[in-house]
């Protein structure tokens, strides 16, 4: 009797692949996948993580009418990342140091939790470090992930993103570096995502300035990146305040 052959095992076959390497492996990544193939899934605008529902304070700041034209909107994309930097990356690179001691990462997420004033950024943070966790939980097979989820379920932390962050980069071997570039370019292409769909900006034109605006991140993460989270501030106060003024506008597409 001829033996059927699925397209999957005939995939392997044709790559030199035998299953019962796949299967004595697990699912675990295996030894030659490189982590930057990790890091760029986690990066993908197809990563469900509900980012693209945030316009981190552009949609208010338009609508207020601080954002009049291109100068306007990249100072404001620039002061926007300066304050994720300021903000934000201490909590990352804290977080991702510590990620083993889940009594740590406890009382970062409440240290985080007092830092944010702001009330639409608070909502913002815990929505996307619930969806981040949510999301990975099933995608990657780390056990750790599943206790992170566990902790946001039984509420003993909110799960404010920038503490999931670095948490999931440091279990998915993602490097410190990458991790803190990658938090930073997220928080650009939100922005630059929101003005596209706001109609603002133009696909390719808006690929431009995120290109142009980019080149700031090495410097923004190298000027924070040895601030303990106790030193964490907002140095740009005004993008913070429209954030604040979300919730007023009378009609909204994203939900901050």
């Amino acid at each position: 009797m001829a033996s059927s052959t699925s397209g999957s095992d005939k995939v392997l076959v044709e790559n030199n692949i035998r299953v019962e390497d796949i299967q004595r492996q697990g699912i675990s990544r295996p030894a030659n996948m490189s982590s930057m193939l990790t890091l760029l899934q986690i990066a993908d605008s197809g990563f469900p993580t509900g980012g693209f529902s945030h316009s981190m304070g552009y949609e208010a700041a338009l609508k207020k009418g601080h954002i009049t034209n291109m100068v306007r909107f990249k100072e404001f994309v620039l002061s926007a990342m300066e304050n994720v930097g300021s903000s934000s990356i201490p909590f990352v690179k804290a977080a991702y140091l510590k990620n083993s001691a889940m009594s740590e990462i406890e009382a970062l997420d409440k240290l985080c939790e007092a830092c944010l004033n702001n009330h639409v950024a608070k909502r913002a943070s815990i929505q996307q470090g619930k969806s981040l966790i949510s999301t990975s939980s099933e995608a990657f097979p780390d056990g750790r992930i599943k206790q992170l989820k566990v902790l946001i379920n039984e509420d003993r932390v909110k799960g404010h993103h920038a503490l999931m962050f670095g948490c999931l980069c440091a279990y998915v071997n993602i490097t410190l570096s990458d991790c803190l570039e990658v938090y930073m370019y997220n928080a650009l292409r939100t922005i630059m995502a929101s003005a596209v769909r706001l109609g603002n900006l133009g696909p390719l034109e808006a690929q431009h300035i995120q290109y142009e605006m980019q080149q700031c991140i090495g410097r923004i993460i190298e000027r924070n990146f040895d601030s303990p989270v106790e030193d964490t501030a907002i140095t740009f106060p005004i993008v913070d305040i429209l954030q604040n003024t979300h919730d007023t506008l009378f009609s909204r597409l994203f939900v901050s």
